[in-house]
């Protein structure tokens, strides 16, 4: 019987020869650059999918264009939310020591 996983992984960083990743937004790891696909980028979301079939692993790593999309519209949405508020609160000019 099959066993299926899928898991997201967000690119935190692309460095020479690995990838600084955050794993179903739980955990950071580092893995080598030749795990995702090619064109990856930093901030793209990958979907992470493996499946055991009796004892032989098969995985597939693949951009997920929109969750992507997705979590980068929530991100703009946030920090507006955010800047309207700390208009609020924050009267402006120089800042005094």
């Amino acid at each position: 019987m099959a066993k299926t996983e899928e898991h997201r992984w967000a690119i935190d960083a692309l460095d020479e020869g690995v990838v600084r990743i955050e794993e179903d937004g739980k955990r950071l790891l580092t893995i080598p650059r030749y795990l995702v696909p090619s064109d990856a980028r930093e901030g793209q979301l990958l979907r992470v999918t493996h499946i055991d079939v009796q004892g032989v692993l098969t995985v597939s790593v693949a951009i997920d264009a929109e969750a992507t999309t997705a979590a980068l519209a929530s991100s703009v949405a946030t920090t507006k939310r955010a800047m309207v508020h700390s208009k609020r609160h924050d009267p402006g000019g120089d800042v005094s020591l």
